[in-house]
């Protein structure tokens, strides 16, 4: 019995400090005013399998909604909370994720109420690479009694990659426009590839070379 009212006894005052210290913090906790803000933040696809790329009218930012003390919630910012979708275990075909509290990471003391929209919808598709023809653009007619004899482009295919749907439905890859300007003689003109897809990237992006041949219209 006297043990233990030593060891009660023993220093006192630092137990009695202490206990204020824990009834002070927890009424400055108790007494905190709770908040909440919603916040736009960017959606991050994490770990993409290799030779698979996203495609689709796919989301790019979510709404978050987050709740706190006061002091803890007047101080985030959007670049302080991330989402995040892991596609690592996924294979291609059309995916729809549910999006939840999970996903989002906050600074310690705010708490994720919800993220909208509550799931996302996109595909995952094979990257597959083959070389495009090159079609020149030409606009515009030589001079009155000349016309186009010939045009040619070197090199005449470029190597392109991308989703395989998009890849497949594409039969050439033109040249922005060359304008013939009532010429009368031929000429060769450097011209950059007018990509039509976004998604579809040239493997050696670089102008190509156009010649057109122009000569005397034929007499009958």
């Amino acid at each position: 019995m006297r043990s233990s009212k030593n060891r009660i006894a023993h220093n006192w005052h630092l137990k009695i400090i202490s206990l204020s210290l824990a009834t002070m913090l927890w009424m400055t906790v108790a007494t905190e005013t709770s908040s909440e803000i919603g916040m736009e933040v960017p959606l991050e696809y994490r770990n993409i399998p290799a030779k698979l790329e996203i495609t689709g009218d796919t989301t790019s930012m979510v709404q978050v909604r987050l709740r706190g003390s006061s002091n803890v919630i007047r101080d985030i910012s959007p670049k302080d909370v991330s989402t995040t979708i892991d596609l690592s275990k996924m294979k291609t075909g059309e995916k729809i994720v549910a999006l939840s509290p999970q996903n989002v990471q906050a600074p310690f003391g705010a708490e994720v109420i919800r993220v909208n929209p509550s799931s996302v919808r996109f595909n995952l598709e094979r990257t597959i690479a083959k070389p495009i023809p090159i079609v020149p653009t030409i606009l515009g007619q030589p001079s009155d009694g000349y016309e186009v004899d010939q045009v040619s482009v070197s090199p005449d295919t470029i190597g392109v990659e991308g989703p395989e749907s998009r890849v497949n439905t594409l039969d050439s890859i033109a040249t922005v426009p060359i304008r013939l300007d009532r010429r009368e003689s031929d000429f060769e003109q450097t011209a950059d590839l007018d990509v039509p897809d976004p998604q579809i990237r040239l493997q050696h992006p670089s102008p190509v070379n156009v010649r057109i041949e122009i000569r005397r219209k034929i007499q009958h």
